[in-house]
């Protein structure tokens, strides 16, 4: 078991628990007491859990905390079925727009954000290759008669409804992929993307490496708050969709890292209906 996987399985078991015993994890983890301790003190580090004697606590969440900082520690504990229905309209338009950057023919990347989920929605039934790791997003396609849709595979997680690790990131070097489309839990202030798990991070790493131009869906309450895992810079994506930008200093940033950025609002939303 890598490191990597080994510290997500802690946070698991002391998610679930609330507390987890160093013992314990050492018949669940197959390594030595030692190895879990550093386990232990890095994830302590992190934010992530409270060492005790004899091993670690899960962090209360504090009504005083701030804003952002509860905002994100909430969504990472939501299951894809919740988020569905986290800004649900906001992510709507979003998909909406970013069908403007997809023609038939093209291979493209669809992570397994629920963002992304609502773009697989909007696909029209036309000619493309759609590569995914979203179990939501192979059944959504599923009755497109013109889409070849291919799933990555990898260890299924039933929480976040996708496959990851190893195994999933393999099939992303086989082919010619021309588009990713994506989304991330936060774009913090110092300009990098980030995920709430690594697992995630670095499969999502592994993606942006092997499309051609990169397209970032994120509604606007995900800019300049905390997360994790990081992705990668802004300066590494092509487009950003999103449905507001108010921090103009961020915007101008972005446009002088050639990122190009689209706001779409409930206003392009109306447009798209009377042109329908």
């Amino acid at each position: 078991m890598l490191p990597i996987e080994r510290q997500q399985r802690i946070i698991n078991e002391i998610n679930i628990n609330g507390r987890v015993i160093v013992s314990e994890l050492v018949t669940l983890c197959q390594v030595s007491q030692e190895t879990i301790r550093r386990d232990l003190s890095q994830l302590e580090k992190r934010g992530l859990l409270q060492r005790s004697h004899g091993g670690a606590v899960l962090i209360k969440k504090q009504s005083t905390g701030s804003p952002g900082n509860n905002r994100i520690a909430k969504e990472n504990e939501l299951s894809f079925r919740q988020r569905i229905n986290e800004h649900a309209d906001e992510k709507m338009i979003i998909a909406k727009r970013a069908l403007d950057f997809i023609s038939p023919g093209d291979c493209i990347l669809l992570d397994s954000s629920t963002t992304c989920w609502y773009l697989a929605r909007q696909l029209p039934d036309i000619e493309l290759t759609v590569l995914t790791n979203s179990l939501r997003i192979v059944q959504t396609l599923a009755a497109r008669g013109s889409i070849r849709t291919i799933c990555l595979g990898g260890e299924y997680s039933d929480r976040d409804e996708d496959f990851h690790g190893v195994v999933a990131e393999q099939p992303l070097r086989e082919f010619q992929i021309n588009k990713i489309f994506f989304s991330c839990s936060s774009l913090g202030n110092d300009g990098y993307l980030r995920e709430g798990n690594e697992n995630n991070a670095h499969l999502k790493q592994q993606m942006l490496l092997a499309a051609e131009r990169k397209h970032l869906l994120m509604d606007g309450s995900k800019f300049l708050r905390p997360s994790f895992a990081r992705i990668c810079h802004y300066r590494d994506v092509d487009f950003l969709i999103t449905d507001q930008l108010k921090d103009k200093e961020l915007e101008q940033e972005l446009a002088w890292n050639g990122v190009n950025v689209i706001v779409c609002s409930q206003r392009y939303q109306s447009m798209q209906l009377i042109k329908n």
